[in-house]
Order: C-alpha cells, then structure tokens, then sequence
C-alpha cells in the first residue's frame, strides 16, 4: 500500500490535523493519527477522546491506504521536508517515507502486535434530520469575541461552554457576551473544544448536523464529530438575556487602540492588593480612568456623546482590557449610568461587565 502527495499539500494537512489530537498521555489514543486513502481522497483523523478532527483532500494517487501513526512524531516530520513530494509506503509494520531521504517509522500496535485501527465515528454513525448553514465568519466572531466572556473554572460547569439558540452567549458571571446570530432551533451546549476545532475550517459555509447528543460539522475538506455539552437547562438564560437587553441611560464613544494602550499604562499602577480594581469617571469631556490608590490617572477623550450623565464606577483592569480586546470594532461604544454594570455594543454583538462592589475590592 503507497501514496503520493505534494508536500505543501500534505504539510498544510498536517498542521490543521494535529489539532485535534490533544495528546493526553493518559488516554494513547488521542497521541495517534490515522491516515487514509480511499478512492483517491486521503484523510487524517484525530481526537481528543471526545471531539474527532476528520481533515479531507480529494484526487490523492496510490492505492486504498490506512495506517495508523504517532501524531507528534509524524506531523514533526512532515513539516520539516522541503522536497516537492512525500512517498509513503507500508511494509511489514514499517512505515517508509521517502523525501527528501528515506525515513523508515515504526507504528504502533495493539496489545496482540497487530497494526491499530482508529475509530470512526463519521463512517460508523449515519446522521440523519435537517442540515443547519453556518457561516465561517460567524464562528471567527464567536472565537473572537465570545471565547473571552468564558467561565475558566468549573464552580458552574455550564458556563465553560456556548449557549447555542437564537443568539450565541458566552458568560462567566462578572461579564457577557451575546452575538445576537440565531444558529440552531433548539439551544444547545457547545464546549470550547469543540468550537476550537471549528477554527481549522476554511470554506464559507459549514454544514451543522444534530441528532441526539452528537453534532457534526461539515465542509468538503474538513470534518468536525463531537458532542453536545451537558447543563443546557443549568444556563440562567432568561435572566441573561435580561441584562444583554437592559436599556443604559448615557452612551459614548471613544478609540480602541487609545483605550487599550490607555489601559496598559494605567495597569503599572494597579497594586498587588487593589484585586485589579480601576475607577471610571465618566465627565462632560471623557473618561477619566484612574488606579485604586489615584497613583496613575488619565483621560481618554469621546469620539461621541449622547445623553451625558455624570456617572463613576469600578471594574476590573483585566476583565475591561480582554472585552475591549475582543471587540472587533476600532470605535468601542460604551453604554453606562446603570447601577451594577457597563455595556459595550458593536452591531450584533454585546458584552455586559459587572462593577466591582467595595467588598471585593477591599477584600
């Protein structure tokens, strides 16, 4: 059994395959790779144990080809050939590469010495039901702007992932994030692995499948098999959406880029024992941004104003810097006068940030 494939070709295969192997050393299984070729179209297959990474290529010569490789080892390889074509060849267990030289790999085996077969979800499990579309630019949105209202730890395991329905809202309690793009009918979970894997696509339009608890996202080169998150019906959504959709009685404008590197100066002057606490100020002219101690004070001008209200608050240095950060927009437009958060909103977008109350900050 042999192959052959241009080396760009395969190199760019391999860059996106790898990952999917989460190479957890105590699960084998997601530090091994399976390569195929089937009526001319290759595959390579990896996983984390729960999501599968299935990336495609159509018109490959050789014959009908499957083996089973070191993820690490393999990808590490390939990416370092610089010869127009990659020749593989199975003999005898070996695995022979020729490139630029000839390599010769030794593959895994199962607990009776035979070559190991990898699962195959996709092949295994027929999906059937209607086929949602969604758009790539859309999931580049929510990895760039939800992924940074996340919960990271797991006190409330639901909000680590995506709540997937008539809008897709990220939330880790202190702030918010809502993408006002309906996806699915019904709401569903979506880990961060899994939306992860996503990231690796590069057709426009990608083929979402639901049927019980598996998803399936789909493009002629790329396949992602995973699974819902559980929790669904532990996502306060109601009470969410409530404050995505509370109405700000002050609104203003001001630069992104002079906001961060605002941000970033102010940060030397936020002390170990200030938890990170900043004020804001909001006058007639702009915001004034101040550390807890007034050690460090500066005053980022609007671009516009509507509404001004005199209005001071706290909030957290590095939850305001990743939410501006994450906008796409290069004119942030902050909503505020309400008494327990700020919003900021950019077309179809919203992330809500929660004050600091005195307790926290002088904890």
């Amino acid at each position: 059994m042999k192959l052959s494939i241009k080396t760009v070709v395969f190199q760019e295969m391999m860059s996106k395959a790898i990952k999917g192997a989460s190479q957890n050393k105590l699960i084998p299984l997601t530090s091994l790779m399976a390569i195929q070729l089937k009526s001319g179209k290759l595959s390579i297959i990896t996983t984390d144990a729960s999501n599968y990474l299935y990336i495609i290529q159509d018109k490959v010569e050789g014959d009908d080809f499957y083996v089973v490789v070191y993820a690490e080892q393999f990808s590490k390889l390939i990416s370092k050939l610089t010869s127009d074509n990659v020749n593989i060849e199975l003999e005898d267990k070996i695995l022979n590469i020729q490139a630029n030289g000839t390599y010769k790999i030794e593959l895994p085996l199962d607990e009776n010495g035979e070559l190991i077969q990898y699962p195959d979800p996709v092949s295994e499990t027929s999906i059937t039901g209607e086929v949602k579309t969604i758009n790539l630019a859309t999931v580049k949105t929510i990895l760039n702007v939800n992924k940074a209202s996340l919960a990271m730890t797991m006190e409330e395991p639901a909000y680590t992932g995506y709540y997937v329905g008539d809008k897709v809202v990220s939330t880790d309690t202190y702030k918010i994030c809502g993408l006002n793009v309906k996806l699915f009918d019904e709401p569903v979970l979506i880990s961060p692995e899994t939306m992860n894997l996503l990231d690796v696509m590069t057709e426009e339009k990608i083929e979402a499948y639901i049927q019980d608890d598996i998803l399936e996202f789909v493009t002629k080169n790329c396949i992602v098999y995973g699974h819902k998150m559980e929790g669904v019906e532990d996502y306060a959504i109601d009470a969410i959406n409530g404050l995505l959709d509370e109405k700000f009685k002050s609104n203003c404008k001001v630069n992104k880029t002079d906001m961060l590197a605002l941000l970033d100066r102010i940060s030397l002057f936020v002390g170990v024992y200030d938890n990170r606490a900043i004020t804001l100020t909001f006058t007639e002219q702009g915001i004034d941004i101040s550390s807890k101690q007034s050690n460090g004070i500066e005053t980022i001008k609007y671009i516009e104003s509507k509404k001004f209200k005199a209005f001071t608050c706290m909030i957290d240095i590095v939850m305001l810097t990743d939410q501006v950060k994450a906008n796409e927009s290069e004119t942030i437009e902050i909503q505020y006068g309400n008494e327990k958060s700020i919003k900021i909103v950019d077309d179809k977008v919203t992330q809500v940030i929660a004050f600091l109350d005195d307790e926290a900050v002088n904890s």
